[in-house]
Protein backbone atom coordinates (compact mmCIF):
# COMPACT_ATOMS: atom_id res chain seq x y z
CA UNK A 1 0.00 0.00 0.00
CA UNK A 2 1.71 3.40 -0.95
CA UNK A 3 -0.20 5.09 0.87
CA UNK A 4 -2.12 3.82 3.39
CA UNK A 5 -4.96 5.25 5.25
CA UNK A 6 -3.63 3.47 8.93
CA UNK A 7 -0.43 2.38 10.40
CA UNK A 8 -0.96 -0.61 12.72
CA UNK A 9 1.98 -0.85 15.01
CA UNK A 10 2.35 -3.93 17.20
CA UNK A 11 5.63 -4.28 19.45
CA UNK A 12 6.27 -8.47 20.40
CA UNK A 13 8.33 -9.93 22.53
CA UNK A 14 7.63 -14.21 22.19
CA UNK A 15 4.30 -14.89 23.71
CA UNK A 16 3.74 -16.28 19.99
CA UNK A 17 -0.10 -17.85 20.14
CA UNK A 18 -0.84 -14.38 20.87
CA UNK A 19 0.84 -13.01 18.09
CA UNK A 20 -0.85 -15.01 15.83
CA UNK A 21 -4.36 -14.36 17.20
CA UNK A 22 -3.71 -10.12 16.68
CA UNK A 23 -2.46 -10.48 13.60
CA UNK A 24 -5.16 -12.47 12.39
CA UNK A 25 -7.54 -10.19 13.82
CA UNK A 26 -5.79 -7.13 11.78
CA UNK A 27 -6.14 -9.19 8.49
CA UNK A 28 -9.22 -10.16 8.84
CA UNK A 29 -10.88 -7.25 10.90
CA UNK A 30 -9.39 -3.95 9.50
CA UNK A 31 -11.75 -2.17 6.90
CA UNK A 32 -9.12 0.90 6.21
CA UNK A 33 -6.60 1.02 3.93
CA UNK A 34 -3.46 0.02 6.66
CA UNK A 35 0.21 -1.43 6.98
CA UNK A 36 1.28 -3.66 9.99
CA UNK A 37 4.10 -2.90 10.79
CA UNK A 38 5.46 -5.42 13.60
CA UNK A 39 8.71 -4.70 16.29
CA UNK A 40 10.06 -7.69 17.61
CA UNK A 41 11.85 -6.77 20.44
CA UNK A 42 14.37 -10.05 20.63
CA UNK A 43 11.97 -12.20 20.45
CA UNK A 44 12.65 -16.50 20.40
CA UNK A 45 13.61 -17.63 16.75
CA UNK A 46 9.91 -18.70 16.18
CA UNK A 47 8.38 -15.91 17.42
CA UNK A 48 10.80 -13.32 15.33
CA UNK A 49 10.21 -15.04 12.31
CA UNK A 50 6.48 -15.15 12.13
CA UNK A 51 7.15 -11.52 12.85
CA UNK A 52 9.04 -11.30 9.83
CA UNK A 53 7.17 -12.73 7.50
CA UNK A 54 3.79 -11.46 8.91
CA UNK A 55 4.46 -8.10 9.06
CA UNK A 56 4.13 -5.56 5.74
CA UNK A 57 6.95 -3.97 7.48
CA UNK A 58 9.04 -5.63 10.01
CA UNK A 59 11.18 -4.32 12.61
CA UNK A 60 13.55 -6.75 14.54
CA UNK A 61 15.77 -6.00 17.99
CA UNK A 62 18.40 -8.55 18.85
CA UNK A 63 17.48 -7.55 22.03
CA UNK A 64 14.24 -6.33 24.06
CA UNK A 65 14.57 -2.56 23.76
CA UNK A 66 11.69 -1.66 26.20
CA UNK A 67 7.99 -0.66 25.05
CA UNK A 68 8.64 3.35 24.15
CA UNK A 69 11.64 2.50 22.05
CA UNK A 70 10.37 0.07 20.11
CA UNK A 71 7.06 2.05 19.86
CA UNK A 72 8.90 4.65 18.54
CA UNK A 73 10.67 2.28 15.54
CA UNK A 74 7.42 1.38 14.51
CA UNK A 75 6.43 5.30 14.45
CA UNK A 76 9.12 6.11 12.59
CA UNK A 77 8.51 3.29 9.74
CA UNK A 78 5.20 4.31 9.95
CA UNK A 79 3.24 6.21 6.60
CA UNK A 80 -0.54 6.61 7.48
CA UNK A 81 -2.15 9.70 8.64
CA UNK A 82 -3.06 7.63 11.79
CA UNK A 83 -1.07 5.62 13.56
CA UNK A 84 -3.02 2.73 16.09
CA UNK A 85 -0.61 1.48 18.88
CA UNK A 86 -1.48 -1.96 19.75
CA UNK A 87 -0.78 -4.99 22.17
CA UNK A 88 -0.09 -7.97 20.86
CA UNK A 89 -2.62 -9.75 23.31
CA UNK A 90 -5.63 -8.48 21.95
CA UNK A 91 -8.17 -9.30 19.00
CA UNK A 92 -9.65 -6.41 16.99
CA UNK A 93 -13.27 -6.75 16.19
CA UNK A 94 -15.11 -6.12 13.13
CA UNK A 95 -15.20 -2.69 11.91
CA UNK A 96 -12.61 -1.70 14.47
CA UNK A 97 -10.65 0.88 12.13
CA UNK A 98 -13.32 2.91 10.84
CA UNK A 99 -15.11 3.84 13.34
CA UNK A 100 -12.12 4.70 15.11
CA UNK A 101 -11.00 7.07 12.57
CA UNK A 102 -14.62 7.81 12.45
CA UNK A 103 -14.74 9.36 16.07
CA UNK A 104 -11.35 10.70 15.55
CA UNK A 105 -12.33 12.80 12.75
CA UNK A 106 -15.43 13.80 14.58
CA UNK A 107 -13.60 15.15 17.52
CA UNK A 108 -10.92 17.85 15.85
CA UNK A 109 -9.11 18.12 19.22
CA UNK A 110 -9.04 14.34 20.14
CA UNK A 111 -5.35 13.52 20.41
CA UNK A 112 -5.65 10.13 21.08
CA UNK A 113 -8.80 7.27 20.38
CA UNK A 114 -9.25 4.37 22.69
CA UNK A 115 -11.88 1.75 22.45
CA UNK A 116 -13.65 -0.30 24.93
CA UNK A 117 -11.63 -3.59 26.23
CA UNK A 118 -12.25 -6.67 28.04
CA UNK A 119 -9.66 -6.51 31.13
CA UNK A 120 -7.09 -3.87 32.69
CA UNK A 121 -5.73 -2.93 35.69
CA UNK A 122 -7.96 0.64 35.31
CA UNK A 123 -11.39 -0.12 34.76
CA UNK A 124 -12.58 3.16 33.15
CA UNK A 125 -12.61 1.75 29.46
CA UNK A 126 -13.46 -2.10 30.42
CA UNK A 127 -16.61 -3.63 28.98
CA UNK A 128 -18.33 -7.02 28.85
CA UNK A 129 -20.13 -5.61 25.40
CA UNK A 130 -20.17 -2.82 22.99
CA UNK A 131 -21.88 0.21 24.46
CA UNK A 132 -23.12 3.23 22.30
CA UNK A 133 -21.47 6.04 23.42
CA UNK A 134 -18.38 7.97 22.80
CA UNK A 135 -17.27 10.04 25.50
CA UNK A 136 -14.53 12.29 26.29
CA UNK A 137 -12.27 11.43 29.31
CA UNK A 138 -11.99 13.87 31.73
CA UNK A 139 -8.46 15.61 32.17
CA UNK A 140 -6.07 14.52 34.74
CA UNK A 141 -7.76 11.51 35.31
CA UNK A 142 -6.57 7.97 35.49
CA UNK A 143 -5.24 7.60 31.87
CA UNK A 144 -6.63 4.65 29.66
CA UNK A 145 -4.05 1.97 29.22
CA UNK A 146 -2.05 1.81 26.11
CA UNK A 147 -3.71 -1.45 24.91
CA UNK A 148 -5.06 0.22 21.65
CA UNK A 149 -3.96 4.45 21.57
CA UNK A 150 -5.26 5.67 17.60
CA UNK A 151 -3.34 9.05 17.08
CA UNK A 152 -2.54 11.22 14.33
CA UNK A 153 1.26 10.44 13.56
CA UNK A 154 1.86 14.21 12.73
CA UNK A 155 0.65 14.80 16.42
CA UNK A 156 2.96 11.74 18.07
CA UNK A 157 5.67 12.97 16.83
CA UNK A 158 4.73 17.28 17.56
CA UNK A 159 3.89 15.75 21.36
CA UNK A 160 8.01 14.26 21.51
CA UNK A 161 6.68 10.56 20.36
CA UNK A 162 6.87 7.93 23.05
CA UNK A 163 9.22 8.96 26.28
CA UNK A 164 11.89 6.92 26.46
CA UNK A 165 13.01 7.63 29.52
CA UNK A 166 10.97 4.44 31.14
CA UNK A 167 12.78 1.28 31.75
CA UNK A 168 11.03 -1.50 29.75
CA UNK A 169 7.42 -0.72 30.40
CA UNK A 170 5.05 0.93 32.32
CA UNK A 171 4.80 4.91 32.67
CA UNK A 172 4.85 5.39 29.13
CA UNK A 173 1.40 5.39 28.69
CA UNK A 174 0.86 7.80 31.20
CA UNK A 175 3.31 10.54 30.59
CA UNK A 176 1.73 10.53 26.86
CA UNK A 177 -1.49 11.48 27.96
CA UNK A 178 -0.55 14.08 30.39
CA UNK A 179 1.08 15.44 27.19
CA UNK A 180 -2.06 15.16 25.62
CA UNK A 181 -3.74 17.14 28.69
CA UNK A 182 -1.47 19.86 28.72
CA UNK A 183 -1.22 20.73 25.13
CA UNK A 184 -5.48 21.63 25.76
CA UNK A 185 -6.31 18.36 23.63
CA UNK A 186 -8.67 15.65 24.28
CA UNK A 187 -8.67 11.71 24.84
CA UNK A 188 -12.02 10.12 23.28
CA UNK A 189 -13.69 6.68 24.43
CA UNK A 190 -15.24 5.34 21.73
CA UNK A 191 -17.57 2.09 23.45
CA UNK A 192 -18.89 0.98 19.93
CA UNK A 193 -15.19 -0.66 19.93
CA UNK A 194 -14.95 -3.97 21.97
CA UNK A 195 -11.35 -4.86 21.63
CA UNK A 196 -10.58 -8.60 23.60
CA UNK A 197 -7.53 -7.71 26.09
CA UNK A 198 -5.40 -10.79 27.53
CA UNK A 199 -4.35 -8.70 30.11
CA UNK A 200 -0.28 -8.49 31.19
CA UNK A 201 0.61 -11.28 29.04
CA UNK A 202 3.66 -9.70 28.87
CA UNK A 203 4.55 -7.27 31.80
CA UNK A 204 4.72 -10.58 34.13
CA UNK A 205 7.40 -12.11 32.32
CA UNK A 206 9.22 -9.39 32.92
CA UNK A 207 11.96 -9.44 35.65
CA UNK A 208 11.47 -7.65 38.89
CA UNK A 209 8.18 -6.12 36.78
CA UNK A 210 6.67 -4.70 40.37
CA UNK A 211 10.47 -3.41 40.79
CA UNK A 212 10.19 -1.72 37.09
CA UNK A 213 6.82 -0.62 38.15
CA UNK A 214 8.06 1.01 41.39
CA UNK A 215 11.22 2.77 39.70
CA UNK A 216 9.00 4.18 37.01
CA UNK A 217 6.01 5.95 38.74
CA UNK A 218 8.93 7.91 40.69
CA UNK A 219 10.14 8.59 37.41
CA UNK A 220 6.70 9.83 36.32
CA UNK A 221 6.30 11.56 39.36
CA UNK A 222 9.38 13.60 39.68
CA UNK A 223 9.19 14.85 36.13
CA UNK A 224 5.49 16.35 36.53
CA UNK A 225 5.90 17.71 39.88
CA UNK A 226 8.91 19.47 38.61
CA UNK A 227 9.05 22.61 36.61
CA UNK A 228 10.36 21.14 33.22
CA UNK A 229 7.12 21.65 30.31
CA UNK A 230 6.85 19.04 27.79
CA UNK A 231 6.35 19.91 24.31
CA UNK A 232 3.57 22.50 23.15
CA UNK A 233 1.56 21.69 20.20
CA UNK A 234 1.59 24.27 17.96
CA UNK A 235 -2.27 24.44 18.28
CA UNK A 236 -2.43 24.50 21.49
CA UNK A 237 -2.75 28.40 23.58
CA UNK A 238 0.25 29.67 25.66
CA UNK A 239 -1.53 30.90 28.49
CA UNK A 240 -3.58 27.40 28.01
CA UNK A 241 -1.05 25.13 28.03
CA UNK A 242 0.83 27.64 31.43
CA UNK A 243 -2.64 26.75 33.23
CA UNK A 244 -2.76 23.08 32.16
CA UNK A 245 0.93 22.71 33.15
CA UNK A 246 -0.12 24.16 36.68
CA UNK A 247 -2.55 21.58 36.96
CA UNK A 248 -0.74 18.54 35.84
CA UNK A 249 1.79 19.70 38.25
CA UNK A 250 -0.76 19.94 41.08
CA UNK A 251 -1.98 16.21 40.05
CA UNK A 252 1.47 14.82 40.24
CA UNK A 253 2.27 16.13 43.84
CA UNK A 254 -1.05 14.84 44.82
CA UNK A 255 -0.35 11.49 43.87
CA UNK A 256 2.79 11.43 45.14
CA UNK A 257 1.60 12.01 48.56
CA UNK A 258 -0.87 9.19 47.63
CA UNK A 259 1.35 6.39 46.74
CA UNK A 260 3.82 7.62 49.53
CA UNK A 261 1.00 7.09 52.43
CA UNK A 262 -0.30 4.25 50.68
CA UNK A 263 3.16 2.37 50.70
CA UNK A 264 3.72 3.16 54.49
CA UNK A 265 0.21 1.68 54.87
CA UNK A 266 1.01 -1.14 53.02
CA UNK A 267 4.69 -2.17 53.99
CA UNK A 268 5.20 -4.33 57.37
CA UNK A 269 7.40 -2.42 59.21
CA UNK A 270 10.91 -3.36 59.78
CA UNK A 271 12.23 -5.09 62.63
CA UNK A 272 15.75 -4.79 64.19
CA UNK A 273 18.03 -7.57 64.38
CA UNK A 274 17.71 -7.73 67.90
CA UNK A 275 13.79 -7.59 67.84
CA UNK A 276 14.54 -10.63 65.12
CA UNK A 277 16.69 -12.54 67.60
CA UNK A 278 14.50 -12.06 70.43
CA UNK A 279 11.88 -13.80 68.61
CA UNK A 280 14.04 -16.51 67.25
CA UNK A 281 15.15 -17.52 71.18
CA UNK A 282 11.43 -17.38 72.47
CA UNK A 283 10.32 -19.39 69.60
CA UNK A 284 13.35 -21.92 70.39
CA UNK A 285 12.39 -21.85 74.10
CA UNK A 286 9.47 -23.16 73.35
CA UNK A 287 10.60 -26.51 71.78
Amino acid sequence: MSQPELSVVVLTWNNLPHTRRFVESVRAHTDVPYELIIVDNGSEPDAAAYADDAADRAVLNPENRGFAPGMNQGLEAASGEFVAFCNNDTVLPKAWASRLLETAHAHPRAAIVVPAITTASNPATVRSEPGDDIEILDPFSAPPPAVIYVMRRAVVHELGRWEEEYEIASGEDVDLCFKVWVNDCDIVYDQRVLVEHVGHATGTKLDDSQGLWARNRRRFLTKWSGTADPPRLSTCDPDRFVRNRATARAVAKWMDQYFSLRDRRTTPPARSPRTLAGRVKRKLRRI
